[in-house]
């Protein structure tokens, strides 16, 4: 189970004054009738402090409210939450695009530990929590230049959460990502997609995993995509000009477009291999599949392939 990530800011922002955060909705006469305080300290498993990291305060009476408080970690990495009513807290940290639950090291809200607290006391939580990893790597072409400005894709399987960024002129690139996830590295370049290592299978992509800090290095080279190319004339062969042109990919559904130029001629480039049908649409509204077939079952199945060029000409129907 996790908590929901609702938080009431508009009330809070007045109980996170100074270095502790008043607890959301406890009246002056609770706070002064008597209540308690959470404090701690936030340290990587270094042992270096942990500044500016979120920490929520969750009740565990009921579980679907929001938290109760919410604070930072300052400069030395500690954190105080006062006027708590007596009870039992989980605390929640909030790290570089993951959370963990105090002491650290669990993600899962319903392990994680509950802290008691007592009227006028002070419980003091220390909490290690990992430190971010990082994938890192140089793409080439295929002919073994810089591939620049193409786009990184790091997802984990686990949460479905995914990390991007572009690569740099001389094909670099780096990304972080919390630790202990179940990574995929994929390249889009134009309309091609590639998984790491050297392959456009999904099924085939290679697995990471990350600890804590670590840096994983993953160097690739694109495939030479495919292409389709074409040309749409008349029955009296003159070109047609302007047609809308479709092909869709006959396991995927997934479908791209473009229009013929003055010589009746389309391109597609970047391409992913794989079965795909074509289709035509006049500028008229008249409509037909290659080759010179009406519906899409009649159409024929062309084969895209790594390094090739595909040619598909129709004559429209008379």
């Amino acid at each position: 189970m996790q908590p929901p990530k609702v938080i009431a800011r508009a009330v809070l922002a007045a109980a996170l004054a100074g270095a502790g955060a008043a607890a959301v909705g406890a009246s002056p006469a609770q706070a002064d009738a008597g209540s308690g305080t959470l404090t701690g300290t936030v340290r990587n498993d270094r042992g270096a402090v942990v500044t500016g990291a979120e920490i929520s305060i969750w009740p565990t009476v009921d579980e679907n409210t929001n938290p109760v408080a919410v604070t930072t970690t300052n400069a030395a990495g500690t954190w105080r939450v006062a006027d708590l009513d007596a009870g039992r807290y989980k605390i929640k940290i909030e790290l570089d695009g993951w959370s963990e639950y105090a002491p650290g090291r669990q993600r899962d809200y319903d392990a994680a530990r509950a802290y008691p607290v007592s009227t006028w006391g002070r419980t003091t939580v220390t909490s290690v929590v990992e430190r971010a990893g990082a994938f890192t790597g140089r793409l080439t072409t295929p002919t073994g230049g810089p591939a620049a400005n193409v786009g990184v894709t790091v997802d984990d399987y686990n949460t479905a959460r995914s990390w991007q960024t572009t690569t740099a002129a001389d094909g670099t690139y780096s990304l972080r990502v919390p630790p202990r996830g179940d990574y995929v590295v994929s390249y889009r370049d134009g309309n091609f997609r590639q998984y790491a290592l050297h392959t456009t299978d999904q099924e085939q992509a290679r697995h990471y995993t990350v600890a804590s800090g670590q840096r994983v290095r993953v160097d690739d080279q694109l495939l030479q995509p495919a292409s389709l190319t074409g040309r749409l004339v008349d029955a009296a062969g003159a070109p047609v000009v302007a047609a809308t042109v479709r092909f869709i990919y006959s396991d995927t559904a997934f479908e791209q477009q473009t229009t013929t130029d003055a010589d009746g001629v389309y391109r597609f480039d970047k391409l992913n291999p794989g079965p795909v049908k074509v289709s035509f649409r006049t500028a008229d509204g008249v409509r037909q599949y290659a080759y010179q077939a009406q519906s899409y079952d009649e159409a024929t199945e062309f084969t895209l392939e790594l390094g090739s060029v595909t040619t598909v000409d129709d004559t429209l129907l008379p």
